[in-house]
């Protein structure tokens, strides 16, 4: 496959299958750049992206993949995305659940429920109502994240006419800017290292310095999901941010100019490498706290 960050030069299939998502998409896009496909006739996925590739021209491309996001249901969820998450938080508070923040991580409920059933100050059926709590604030606080990822992306996408997303859910890929591919990636913190290493400030040396936090980022992040790829980080400083906040802090975040980044990974098994790549960051925080 071409390198990714070619695209405002040209494409491949496997590219253009990425940004696109499907056939159907790949014929409403050809539909856009003047080129009519016979709906009525059988064609394979191949032949359809072969004609992509045949006919990309990026500026053009650009502007026409766009109209198309902007019709997508995720679009759509995004533009909708402020009413929905502040039903979902005056939710949260009428039910009285607290600080907004996840009761247990993903995929350590079984250890959650244990340390309920080890603990002796309770009995058996104030344990099930923990979990039962416990359960739905996980459910809802994963409700609320996906209409906050949805409004974001479309506060992004809305952010810049450079970024050309794609059109389904990609692992890996995103969205292009200026042609160059990047992977978002949200993060509920800028890592426990992070936080460990500057202490009780550590969120103020967060916002002083952004690029700090995307090398622990990558520093420290989980080898079955290691990259070193570009990306796009979105890293929450506090849960219980409005949609409002997250406006504004998408208005500080500059598209044009990436971070150049270096950093060493320890891998399990072939120990200490370097690796340098470009990366953007937003932070959401609560500028009143």
């Amino acid at each position: 496959m071409k390198d990714l960050r070619d695209i405002k030069i040209s494409i491949d299939y496997d590219v253009a299958k990425k940004i696109l998502g499907n056939k159907e998409n790949a014929i409403n896009y050809l539909s856009l750049m003047g080129i009519e496909v016979n709906r009525k006739q059988s064609y394979q996925a191949k032949e359809i992206y072969n004609l992509v590739v045949e006919n990309w021209d990026y500026e053009t491309s650009l502007k026409a993949i766009r109209e198309i996001f902007r019709k997508t249901k995720k679009y759509c969820n995004g533009k909708s995305g402020e009413m929905s998450i502040n039903i979902l938080i005056e939710e949260w508070k009428k039910f009285n659940f607290g600080e907004i923040k996840w009761p247990f991580s993903q995929g350590q409920f079984d250890n959650f429920v244990q340390r309920i059933n080890s603990s002796e100050k309770i009995g058996r059926i104030e344990k099930d109502d923990e979990v039962k709590i416990a359960a739905v604030k996980y459910r809802r606080i994963k409700e609320l994240n996906t209409a906050r990822n949805d409004f974001l992306e479309t506060l992004i996408f809305d952010k810049s006419s450079n970024i050309l997303p794609t059109l389904l859910h990609n692992k890996g890929i995103d969205f292009f800017i200026n042609g160059i591919s990047y992977d978002q990636k949200v993060a509920k913190s800028p890592t426990n290292e992070f936080k460990k290493d500057f202490g009780q400030n550590w969120k103020s040396v967060a916002i002083e310095n952004p690029k700090k936090v995307i090398e622990y980022l990558y520093k420290y992040q989980d080898e079955g999901r290691f990259g070193a790829s570009p990306r796009l980080y979105v890293v929450y400083l506090d849960e219980d941010i409005t949609p409002c906040e997250i406006k504004n802090n998408i208005q500080t975040l500059d598209l044009q100019n990436p971070y150049d980044i270096t950093f060493k990974y320890n891998h399990k098994d072939f120990g200490s490498k370097s690796y340098k790549t470009q990366a953007y960051i937003v932070l959401l925080y609560n500028s009143k706290k």
